[in-house]
């Protein structure tokens, strides 16, 4: 039989398409007038009808053979009167009509689905009635959360109940419910909130889920050693602080290393009147909140490759006065035997890299000694940074 006329599975796959989109869904729960649904068939056309009569003949059969009629459910055929040569008037369906939304629904063996989507409709509409928009508009996540509305409910009712409460997701004492529950299922309770909760509740523009809803977030940390053991901090030189801690402490130091690679960190030699901060790579911008930096000598020290001045002139950014070190071009060629490749190199504009630098990353960038050349800041040498500590500092 011709695949390109419309049987029983066609039919089907029609429904399943509504079904998927949740077209079906949202008719049941918002009792609209989908039903009773009609489908165009794709049929013989009028110069197929003489020629294949026999074929369309089975065709027909096969179509009346599982309507609503023969079976008790599912379709009824609209017929329009053709004439044909061979046999004369007959009769050719162009439409199937399916009555009832549950004609459709055991058509396609979504009855349970149904049944239970109306089931927890009605029990996110007991708690929430101002959801209804949302059930109509997504009725497959319904069905996707399943079991999971107690709890999902039960975090909406915390949140609602207290707004901004600036504990820990850790301390939230919602019965039943942990932090991984809350934690594996963000997505969905973010939709949700946004609804229930007053608007002034919600802290927009923030990039997570605690800074949103008034949780208190785990804090940024910097890592750091003092380099002068006459300044070191109740005996301890390496230490890791809170961002807001560290902008209170203002250590008596004249300058400030940063450097993104933490063995680089945790052996710089020592200097008088110093510190080194390292290991936050393009995090660097949580320095912003430390204003005591402004004050300080700074001297940044990455990679040799176009990552690296583009992250020395986001230090420049909030930190004008910060020099690179190790940077240069004469370190890049003395060490040309430890050169790797840089698979993604930046290629944006940066506006505060001095000549000098701005040279470099042009060479770089237009694979002058090779393609995505670099020199990663641990390779070059560790006489290499005393000498150049050495001119920066002259004892």
């Amino acid at each position: 039989m011709s695949t390109k006329w419309s049987d029983p599975k066609w039919i089907r796959e029609e429904l399943n398409k509504k079904w998927e989109s949740g077209r079906i869904l949202r008719s049941i729960f918002e009792q609209d007038d989908l039903f009773p649904l009609q489908i165009s068939l794709k049929k013989p056309l009028r110069n197929e009808v003489n020629e294949n009569f026999a074929e369309i003949s089975r065709w027909i059969k096969l179509l009346k053979d599982h309507c609503k009629e023969k079976i008790g459910f599912g379709y009824e055929l609209i017929e329009k009167e053709m004439v044909l040569r061979q046999a004369g008037r007959n009769q050719m369906p162009t439409h199937a009509i399916i009555p009832t939304v549950q004609d459709a629904l055991r058509l396609i063996k979504k009855e349970y689905e149904a049944n239970r989507f109306v089931e927890l409709s009605r029990v996110i509409q007991s708690s929430w009635p101002n959801l209804d928009e949302w059930i109509g508009k997504y009725p497959h996540k319904v069905l996707d959360v399943g079991n999971e509305w107690s709890g999902i409910l039960a975090v909406l009712t915390w949140f609602y109940d207290h707004p901004r409460c600036g504990l820990y997701m850790r301390q939230l004492d919602i019965p039943g419910i942990d932090t991984k529950f809350i934690e594996q299922r963000k997505g969905i309770i973010t939709e949700l909130l946004n609804i229930i909760l007053p608007e002034d509740v919600i802290e927009k523009n923030v990039p997570s889920f605690e800074q949103r809803y008034g949780l208190r977030v785990k804090p940024v940390t910097v890592r750091l050693r003092m380099l002068d053991q006459e300044q070191y901090i109740f005996g301890l030189s390496d230490m890791i602080i809170p961002v807001e801690q560290l902008a209170l402490l203002n250590p008596p130091v004249s300058r400030v290393f940063i450097t993104e690679n933490e063995i680089n960190g945790l052996c710089f030699p020592d200097v008088r009147s110093s510190m080194v901060i390292f290991g936050l790579g393009y995090g660097v911008d949580v320095l912003k909140a430390v204003p005591w930096l402004k004050e300080k000598e700074i001297y940044y020290w990455g990679d040799i490759d176009t990552h690296g001045f583009s992250m020395l002139d986001q230090v420049r950014s909030f930190l004008p006065q910060t020099r690179s070190m190790l940077m240069d071009e004469r370190i890049l060629l003395n060490h040309h035997h430890l050169w790797s490749v840089e698979e993604k190199p930046f290629f944006g504009q940066l506006t505060r890299l001095t000549a000098d630098e701005y040279k470099l990353l042009c060479l770089l960038q237009g694979n002058s000694w090779g393609r995505g050349v670099r020199l990663e800041q641990e390779r070059v040498s560790f006489q290499q940074v005393r000498d150049v500590i050495e001119i920066i500092i002259p004892r």
